[in-house]
């Protein structure tokens, strides 16, 4: 972590331990929300009762169902490893035996059984006999046998009473060979009465895989049990939530770099893991690229001592930060002059600025709850159906009480039905209620309680309102004599039905009522959710660089390519290929070569023409165009030829170019302009 011009030694070390605090709680919260502690206790519990207790008598002469828990992981590929992780960890409280089983290392019985054997007796097996059938395995296999034996002495020396289950995880089901897997399912059978052994099987998509890989022959030999483990959005929106929308921790992301990783984890791999390391990684570049990260800290105590202790180069670097510009602009002149000259006064200006946007984020993220309450069930969604989707508005530059969702939405709410209604300010008031449950909440933000109370009042209206309302009377037709409809002309019909669209409906007393109540949620939505990136500071809280991001967490091999191709010193780093851009010469790669004269070709490339000029390139003597070649020359221009045609297949395979039949011994290139 460098120090920037004029940034002390000590407030490097301070950054850092910033740093170091936010990492450590952000990554040990997120750890702790991809736990799937209720899916594992169930699975641990089911684990446990599988086979009952040690001394309950076991059957004999008769095949036992092997008890099997199937674990619906989901798609999220990347995340498998950390599930099943865990999973063992959580398994290790319960029985020490556990085998966790890949579906590259089972690509044959003989590595499936040796690769269980190893895991479970932690030894080597020596068997050199090829398994292939379970009637093989049967009869020739003396793993198995070993392993009842194993298991048997193991459980003696532990106690008559102890008999822990042994586990078999299959970690990517789907991934294993369908015969591996009913053969291994076939022999575990013949030895259910001897081992308690328990199956789980880890899918991605649903029970219905199983049941294409295994007969009925097969599945008959288990008795499966389904668990879900927490889907993904799921464990992202706690993520957000708990981690990002809390006033609680005063690092955020901006908007721009929060649409990209809700957007990359939705549209690309559903992968908590790399949604977690692009966290992380906002978090390193704030606290290592930004010198006004120092004041993000944990304490506001804390920062107001950093605070006064700065010195006047450490002061001009916040003075330089563009949202303090815009709020030394705001001010009068006399103001001005004291916020560029006067050190104390404004380190003053600085405290205050920062507390205030600590008091806004503890006011917002209430407020914004109760407006994704309010418009989270209207018709179209204006605002989105999830809080996320309502905080990535929010955070945008543009006030969220400024944009056309937010207008589109407040005009469904003035027009919504008195139960509707109702519903929603209950729930805004359960909202605030449950947010100024702690004692530190309450502190932070009082006018809540306020806020809170001309709600119930609302409700309090709305009660009587109902309690007074006379039951509306049907409309009846007019009639004429005798009782029956009176006729009436259809152009007399519309003239009325015109005439009454013109007339001015008189508001009845739910109407006021409601648009009292929609005009007092609008003034709280005004005053509080304005953009956080309108109030002065917010660069010292909130991580915006996109480009940043993109560049360290999106692979680019087209663009590493090309540099590696025209300019090889930017990655061997040796002096010989240190050459003029476009220059040719010998001591570069032949790939490196062939792609430089591949450049200057059109879209249809003479392979002939293209290996002379290679040739010329790696061998500019001219003794080589004399007509009676030697024998060395001729070696030396079947190694050349040699080394054009790997340097081309090269070429072609990381599509450069490709064959074509339009025109012989020639290619076609596939990239222009340097591409």
């Amino acid at each position: 972590m460098g120090a920037a011009e004029g940034e002390s030694l000590e407030n490097v070390q301070q950054r850092y331990d910033n740093l170091k605090y936010c990492l450590g709680t952000v990554k040990h919260l997120i750890e702790g929300l991809q736990t799937n502690s209720k899916v594992f206790s169930q699975l641990i519990d089911f684990i446990k009762t599988s086979h009952g207790s040690a001394t309950e008598p076991r059957l004999h002469g008769v095949i036992r169902e092997i008890p099997t828990a199937v674990l619906i992981t989901g798609v999220n590929m990347p995340d498998h490893d950390i599930i099943f992780s865990q999973l063992v960890t959580d398994l290790s409280l319960v029985t020490p035996y556990t085998a966790v089983m890949k579906s590259k290392d089972c690509t044959a019985m003989k590595s499936t059984m040796k690769n269980m054997m190893v895991q479970f007796m932690d030894c080597e097996i020596d068997d050199d006999e090829e398994i292939r059938s379970p009637r093989q395995a049967h009869s020739k296999l003396s793993s198995m046998p070993q392993l009842c034996r194993w298991y048997t002495r193991r459980c003696q020396s532990e106690g008559p009473n102890v008999s822990p289950a042994m586990v078999i995880i299959f970690e990517d089901f789907e991934g294993f060979p369908a015969h591996i897997v009913q053969d291994f399912i076939t022999i575990c059978s013949q030895y259910a009465d001897h081992l308690p052994l328990v199956l789980v099987f880890g899918v991605a998509t649903s029970v219905a895989a199983i049941h294409q890989v295994l007969p009925h022959s097969v599945s008959t030999l288990l008795s499966i049990q389904r668990f879900q483990s927490q889907p993904s959005l799921v464990c992202l929106q706690e993520i957000i939530s708990q981690v990002l929308m809390t006033p609680k921790y005063s690092f955020k992301l901006g908007a721009k770099v929060f649409r990209f990783l809700y957007e990359n984890f939705l549209f690309h791999d559903f992968s908590l893991q790399n949604f977690s390391t692009g966290l992380q990684f906002c978090i390193l570049e704030h606290f290592y690229c930004n010198p006004a990260s120092i004041l993000c800290c944990p304490s506001s105590a804390d920062r107001e001592d950093i605070i006064r202790e700065l010195t006047d180069d450490e002061l001009d670097i916040i003075r330089s930060l563009l949202s303090f510009k815009r709020h030394v602009e705001s001010c009068n002149k006399q103001q001005q002059a004291q916020l560029l000259t006067d050190s104390g006064h404004t380190k003053e200006v600085i405290i205050e600025l920062l507390n205030g946007l600590d008091s806004y984020h503890w006011y917002f993220f209430p407020i914004l709850d109760c407006l994704h309450a309010m418009a989270a069930n209207l018709p179209r969604l204006p605002l989105g159906k999830k809080v996320r989707d309502l905080y990535e508005y929010s955070l945008s530059p543009t006030h969220i009480y400024h944009q056309d969702k937010y207008r589109d939405a407040l005009a469904l709410l003035r027009v919504l039905a008195k139960d509707e209604l109702v519903e929603i300010i209950i729930k805004c008031v359960n909202i605030l209620e449950k947010f100024l449950e702690t004692a530190l909440n309450a502190k932070k933000c009082p006018d809540l309680f306020n806020y809170k109370k001309n709600m119930l009042e609302f409700l309090e209206q709305f009660e009587k309102l109902s309690e007074q309302q006379e039951p509306v009377r049907p409309a009846t037709l007019p009639t004429g004599k005798g009782g029956t409809p009176k006729i009436v002309n259809r152009f007399e019909l519309q003239e009325k039905l015109r005439l009454a669209a013109t007339q001015k409906r008189k508001d009845t007393p739910y109407d006021q009522l409601r648009q009292k109540t929609v005009d007092y949620m609008d003034s709280l939505f005004r005053k509080h959710l304005r953009s956080p990136q309108s109030l002065p500071l917010h660069e010292v809280m909130y991580f915006d660089k996109l480009h940043k991001v993109k560049e360290h967490l999106i692979g680019m091999p087209r663009a590493a390519i090309q540099t590696a191709l025209s300019d090889p010193r930017h990655y061997l780093k040796c002096e010989c290929c240190e050459i003029e851009a476009g220059a040719i010469q010998v001591s570069l790669p032949d790939v490196s070569v062939a792609y430089k004269l591949y450049l200057e070709c059109s879209r249809m490339i003479n392979l002939y023409d293209w290996l002379q000029a290679f040739k010329v390139v790696l061998d500019p003597d001219p003794k080589a165009s004399t007509k009676t070649p030697s024998k060395k020359q001729k070696k030396s221009d079947a190694q050349l030829q040699a080394r054009f045609i790997r340097a081309v297949s090269e070429l072609q395979f990381m599509g450069f170019i490709k064959p074509t039949k339009r025109k012989t011994d020639h290619v076609q290139r596939l990239t222009w302009g340097g591409c």
